[in-house]
């Protein structure tokens, strides 16, 4: 997007008048997304093989770029563009930025979910200090083998079938426009293509007609070739803002295996054009997503996917970056080719694949979701290691516990010490803890209600996201929006779930390790003088430091120490099921594996 802060302003402007003059929530959408795409699409760049990459305006709407919720709106950026352009606008000019600024500061969605909590709890989530909520849809995973292998074309048919079914006219008709801004896509960037190749030179030109006669062909009719099939994938990743790719050696390989086997297409050039695929990514620079599959049972023909697969786990090493994040399900009857080319990749320096077991995750997600174990076959991790079912649930992470930060604020009467902040009522002086079980039951009752809230705060979020839109684009690949005529949030979505980031974990067990050893078993100090000592950075305590030191710890294969983390986190765990029960969601749960988080709230 070139900079042009007046242009910006218009363009705000006109999509807010768009927002304001429709009142059905699916065409509201639809026509939004129909003045947003063509706007915030952004030129073919030089290397490109493929076409799309966009930044978003000041306002809009945004199932999930950059953690936007819905119909997002940056006050901050307006105002910049006010300041750059002061002195140029006429009077009846900035009124009208004015009076937009004034509607969406309370129109916009994450304004909306924060005020709908605080009804119900006296208080915005976000400020609490051991645990926070945030407000968006992240780590969709929908039905990309549907979208391929229809192509825009078969998924008019579809909406067509299941319109004479159910009586959600404007939905359909929602979906459908959903499909005509995707085709228009292809086009603009196709008269892009067209245009740019008048000046390319020789082997440029070439490439650039190669992309202007696939987007022309997938606008129109579905994928023939691996090449159509990657570029339609992409161009629904740009404009419905998706962030991870799913089984891709599953839903991809029968293009691949046959564009090979008949000549169309060689080793090297699908390489190529994968490598293009992972740079697209790599712009959007989305270190916590990106994920793509492969490997992993229940796929539709093994050995075809198995042949993509080794490709990308090549594309991997070749293009050495933080995402994608190529991920690796491994079985038991695995071809064993794919492990040693992934142990080779690892040891090459290259990361990835990482590596999860079906062998440990199939019973856990039956288990977990209650599924039968087809339908587990689908599984996905996501993000920091959330779980999900491709094409069939949502599980947005938007809630995090900082586990030690919750013993801090128990121990200082619900103070948390490092900010000064009350975060908790007050459950108790550390005094009134004379055994280990009764500080174990004043920490339980905290969590109870943290987690209580937490699943509150979810559900109100994928709430509060089905009253404002039916996600479109979205909800054209996710079972069972199309079956039953309902947006993802809006009663569509087979596995509405979610998940909560545990931060700091084993620092909590081993904290709770430390006090059961030292206080209560050993009698060396008391709780109230460990408290002491904390306040005062152990500072003229080096010697109890040192015993806290000495106490065992999770990982060093002391029974004592690893029993401590796994009652902790089993029971940490039942308490978000507990809240989950309190809630309409299908699942929720946690997940330890941070990608960032952990090191930033190591600081304080």
């Amino acid at each position: 997007m070139y900079h042009n802060p007046k242009l910006d302003l218009d363009y705000a402007l006109e999509f807010t008048a768009l927002y304001q003059s429709e009142s059905d929530r699916s065409l509201r959408e639809a026509k939004c997304l129909r003045k947003q795409i063509p706007y915030v699409l952004e030129p073919i760049q030089e290397e490109d093989l493929l076409a799309g990459y966009m930044k978003h305006g000041f306002v809009g709407f945004s199932p999930q770029y950059g953690g936007s919720y819905t119909y997002y709106y940056w006050d901050d950026r307006v105002e910049a563009a006010l300041a750059e352009l002061e002195g140029t606008l006429d009077e009846n000019y900035q009124n009208r930025v004015e009076e937009m600024r004034a509607f969406w500061r309370t129109e916009n969605t994450d304004t909306k979910m924060r005020e709908r909590f605080k009804e119900r709890y006296g208080q915005d989530l976000s400020r609490r200090g051991y645990f926070y909520g945030v407000t968006r849809i992240a780590g969709m995973n929908v039905d990309l083998d549907l979208l391929i292998h229809e192509g825009l074309p078969g998924l008019r048919k579809r909406i067509e079938h299941f319109r004479q079914i159910n009586t959600n006219e404007n939905f359909y008709t929602a979906l459908e426009l959903s499909i005509d801004s995707l085709a228009d896509a292809c086009l603009l960037y196709a008269g892009q293509a067209q245009e740019q190749a008048k000046t390319a030179s020789e082997p440029r030109k070439k490439e650039l007609a190669e992309m202007e006669a696939i987007l022309r062909r997938i606008a129109a009719a579905p994928p023939a070739t691996f090449k159509e099939a990657l570029q339609l994938i992409w161009i629904y990743a740009v404009c419905s803002d998706l962030m991870n790719f799913g089984r891709m050696d599953n839903y991809l390989s029968d293009f691949y295996v046959r564009d090979l086997d008949a000549g169309i297409l060689d080793e090297e050039e699908a390489i190529r054009w994968l490598s293009s695929f992972y740079r697209s990514i790599i712009r959007v620079s989305k270190v916590h997503d990106s994920r793509i599959l492969i490997g992993g049972r229940g796929r539709k023909d093994e050995a075809a996917a198995d042949r993509l697969a080794l490709a990308l786990i090549e594309v991997s090493k070749r293009v050495l970056e933080v995402v994608p994040q190529l991920t690796l399900r491994y079985y038991r009857g695995i071809n064993p080719e794919l492990m040693k080319k992934t142990l080779e990749n690892i040891a090459a320096g290259a990361v990835y694949p990482i590596v999860y077991s079906d062998e440990v995750t199939l019973p856990a997600m039956e288990k977990m979701y209650r599924i039968d174990p087809e339908t587990a076959e689908k599984w996905v991790p996501f993000g920091c290691g959330e779980y999900t079912i491709e094409g069939y649930g949502a599980a947005t992470p938007n809630t995090g516990l900082t586990c030690p930060t919750l013993l801090d604020a128990l121990l200082h009467h619900g103070r948390e010490s490092f900010f000064g902040q009350q975060v908790m009522k007050d459950y108790g002086a550390p005094e009134d803890f004379e055994t280990f079980d009764q500080l174990f039951a004043a920490y339980e009752d905290c969590a109870r209600e943290t987690c209580a809230q937490m699943a509150v705060h979810e559900q109100l979020n994928y709430q509060v996201a089905g009253e404002e839109s039916d996600y479109l684009h979205l909800s054209l690949l996710v079972h069972d929006c199309l079956e039953t005529g309902k947006g993802i949030f809006s009663g569509g979505c087979r596995y509405l779930c979610a998940t909560d980031e545990i931060f700091g974990f084993i620092t909590f067990a081993d904290s709770m390790m430390a006090i059961k050893r030292c206080v209560y078993e050993e009698k060396r100090f008391s709780l109230s003088r460990l408290v002491e000592m904390l306040d005062a950075n152990f500072e003229g305590f080096e010697q109890e430091r040192a015993l806290l030191l000495a106490a065992p710890k999770y990982g060093n294969d002391d029974d004592e120490a690893d029993e401590m983390a796994v009652r902790l986190f089993h029971h940490l765990a039942g308490l978000h099921a507990e809240g989950c029960r309190q809630t309409s969601l299908h699942y929720y749960g946690m997940v330890s594996v941070n990608n960032s988080g952990s090191a930033e709230r190591g600081a304080v």
